[in-house]
């Protein structure tokens, strides 16, 4: 039987933080573009796919956020989370977020998390579930891993997608599987890699418009505002 994304997050829980240590440029690059752009006086954070819950821990208590929410779908993660304290934990999939009347100024899903998304309807669904949490002015912070990023792809592999998705577009190229290797451990897991059309279209269906996206690499963690040059982050709000 085929593992789910959660019986892959759960075995990968052991092994998260020293995984994401190696990725700290990019991590850090993209959790500094968040604090930089948290709207003055946010006191709710809500982070969808939270994995470990250090990160929307961190960002929540370096804003001064006291209200703090996290939701992940595996089990391993949503225990990591409550032994850090955060106002309540969710075990619950992005693309299936509690009601509730909570609203929140902030929320986050962040590394691809909605690359890990059975398709474009869930893609959609989950973005619509964030959006009718956020508080009035609210806003949405997520990034993902971008179809067109030359600098991991090359130049002319980009500009011959760039052209095949012109001529004949088809999400289903951007579906990709890879392994996860950490230590002798091997972690196979499956994605999508997004255009930022694809990607734009999906904010737009979801009734949400585009308040700022740039390019980060993925190595470096440099800023870019080429759609060309990273992965795809964006401010979203309605």
């Amino acid at each position: 039987m085929s593992q789910t994304t959660a019986d892959i997050y759960d075995a990968l829980a052991p092994h998260y933080r020293e995984y994401a240590e190696k990725k700290s440029a990019y991590l850090s690059a993209v959790d500094h573009f968040i604090l930089e752009n948290i709207p003055e006086g946010a006191s709710s954070l809500l982070d969808v796919g939270a994995g470990d819950g250090i990160r929307g821990m961190s960002i929540a208590s370096q804003k001064g956020i006291a209200h703090t929410v996290l939701c992940d779908l595996s089990s391993e993660m949503v225990s990591r989370c409550r032994e850090l304290n955060p106002t309540e934990v969710w075990q619950a999939a992005a693309e299936a977020l509690p009601e509730t009347n909570l609203r929140f100024d902030v929320i986050t899903c962040l590394w691809n998390v909605l690359g890990h998304l059975g398709g474009r309807a869930e893609r959609i669904k989950s973005l619509q579930g964030m959006g009718n949490l956020l508080a009035e002015n609210g806003v949405i912070f997520f990034d993902v891993n971008n179809r067109y990023n030359a600098p991991a792809y090359g130049l002319f592999k980009v500009m011959a997608r760039v052209v095949m998705e012109t001529l004949l577009p088809d999400e289903r190229r951007g579906d990709a599987s890879f392994d996860w290797k950490i230590k002798e451990k091997v972690f196979p897991a499956m994605g999508h890699l997004f255009t930022p059309g694809e990607i734009e279209g999906i904010i737009h269906a979801a009734g949400l418009r585009v308040k700022n996206r740039v390019s980060v690499d993925y190595t470096t963690g440099k800023y870019s505002q080429s759609p060309f040059r990273g992965q795809l982050l964006y401010l979203v709000g309605k």
